[in-house]
């Protein structure tokens, strides 16, 4: 939580606040002028409290776990293009599209793996492996 004005940010644990009732938002504000006084050795009670994010943990009893969708038999991807890199020379790697890659498939470095979130770099003598879930084991070759 915050005041209004962009400034510190204090970290604020509610578990003693009952949410449940009527004057919850007060609790809250009263909660956060505490620790922003604790923290900064002030606080600006005519001021409002903002809540900038929330962190939540819950404990419960699951009657199991649920399983990922394993990904569906395929052949291995081909690279979709390749790229010149610069791995203290230039070099030509192959780009693979992550969400083409197999179930098992391996990719060995030096190579690049794209997707719609990120990109990865394998460096020469580094290996990914995708996994039944469609994650990536990566092994980094030593120094």
């Amino acid at each position: 939580m915050r005041y209004a004005e962009p400034g510190l940010e204090a970290g604020v644990p509610l578990d003693h606040i009952d949410f449940d009732a009527p004057d919850l938002l007060r609790q809250m504000a009263d909660a956060f002028h505490r620790r922003h006084e604790e923290l900064y050795t002030y606080s600006l009670r005519d001021q409002e409290a903002v809540l900038v994010n929330a962190r939540v943990a819950v404990i419960g009893d699951l009657p199991a776990l649920p399983q990922e969708a394993a990904l569906p038999p395929r052949p291995d991807a081909r690279p979709t293009a390749v790229r010149q890199i610069y791995l203290g020379a230039w070099r030509e790697v192959p780009i693979y599209a992550f969400d083409d890659l197999a179930a098992g498939q391996v990719v060995d470095g030096p190579a690049l793996i794209e997707s719609a979130t990120t990109s990865l770099l394998l460096r020469p003598n580094d290996r990914a492996q995708t996994t039944a879930f469609g994650w990536l084991d990566i092994q980094i070759a030593s120094p």
